[in-house]
């Protein structure tokens, strides 16, 4: 049974009055992060009659206590705590309890900056077609080395393709689809979930929002990406970290493939066709078959180069090297594996396994 700190009530906003905001955060044993995450959003220009909820994803009681003393601090905070579910039951349960206009969407391991909710409460305003704003996620100034070319391979085009554009600063305020959007930083107005019940798809280990953003799209809904409306997101700080991310998101995007089979965009096939190719190396039968080994080699080389330059630090080229081509082939191995797990028949029961991997690794 979920537990609730304060009751809810329904906030009507009324004609000419502030956007009710809700700020949704799902968390579970991460205590520092999340207290780091809420003094930020706190520190923020959050409107006097927003709500912050913080879903606790499972038995946590140390959380539940940094809760209990940021609710006798504030009383915005409001702490709903669950059994252990996937990541999107965690976001349906909050959007059950949200009482806000609009939703925002952020990561227990995020910062923000000061004029977050403000700037996207403005877009809301005064556009009332949009219904859907996001922003990227950055790496934080203070994180180290290996973080900062992490942030630096997600960022690039060589590294994440049509993706990219969510984990970098640049352009305008444009209308978008689920590729420039992520759910670390995503606000959405209720009015654009219609008569939607539930409306992260439970069975995914990730992608929820991409699905979500999807049937939004199809509703007609209008997204936008703001550039300026940044948070602050923490890398992995390890390669073997890094591979399991991006190893997620590739079993992700299939199973995104399945669910809306238009979303997959022959860009995200690239590194898959790479894997098969690369494993057909032994069997290759002239030396010309090795062509597009060189040049995958000459590209890693000149994107390296183009971001050790940027960040200027020669020790960074080494890493470069290394991570491209770890997080082309891990998306690619997670993409076929969760491709063969669903034609085997074996991809039905992926959150229940996601919880009890989170579960383990938690502990």
């Amino acid at each position: 049974m979920a537990l609730v700190t304060r009751p809810h009530e329904r906030r009507d906003s009324g004609a000419g009055s502030a956007i009710a905001l809700s700020v949704v955060i799902v968390t579970h044993r991460r205590l520092q992060l999340l207290a780091r995450c809420l003094e930020s959003v706190f520190a923020a220009a959050l409107p006097a009659d927003a709500e912050v909820l913080v879903v606790v994803n499972g038995p946590d009681p140390a959380s539940d206590g940094l809760l209990r003393d940021f609710a006798g601090r504030d009383a915005r905070v409001l702490v709903l705590s669950i059994p252990a579910t996937s990541p999107a039951g965690a976001r349906n349960a909050a959007m059950a309890r949200a009482n806000g206009d609009v939703v925002y969407f952020l990561d227990d391991d995020v910062t923000i900056v000061p004029d977050l909710f403000a700037r996207a409460l403005r877009v809301f305003a005064e556009r009332a077609d949009v219904g859907v704003v996001g922003g990227p996620n950055l790496t934080p100034p203070d994180s180290g080395r290996f973080e900062h070319c992490v942030g630096r391979v997600l960022e690039s085009p060589f590294g994440s393709a049509s993706v990219s554009r969510r984990y970098r600063r640049r352009g305008g305020v444009e209308t978008v689809d689920d590729r420039a959007l992520i759910l670390c930083n995503l606000a959405i107005r209720r009015s654009a979930f219609g008569d939607l019940e539930g409306p992260f798809p439970e069975h995914v280990v990730c992608n929820e929002e991409n699905i979500l953003l999807a049937g939004l799209a199809a509703r007609g809904v209008r997204m936008l990406h703001d550039p300026d409306l940044v948070v602050y997101h923490l890398r992995r700080g390890t390669l073997a970290g890094f591979c399991r991310q991006i190893f997620k998101y590739g079993r992700g995007r299939w199973q995104n493939t399945l669910v809306v089979p238009d979303s997959l965009s022959p860009m995200f096939l690239v590194p898959v066709v790479f894997l098969l190719y690369l494993v057909s190396l032994p069997l290759a039968p002239g030396p010309l078959y090795f062509a597009p080994l060189a040049a995958y080699v000459a590209l890693l080389a000149a994107f390296s180069i183009q971001e050790t330059l940027r960040v200027r630090d020669p020790r960074c080229l080494p890493l470069f090297m290394i991570l491209f081509p770890a997080c082309h082939l891990s998306y690619a191995t997670g993409f076929l594996g969760e491709l063969v797990q669903s034609v085997r028949g074996r991809g039905v029961r992926i959150g229940e396994r996601a919880v009890r991997r989170r579960d383990r690794d938690a502990a």
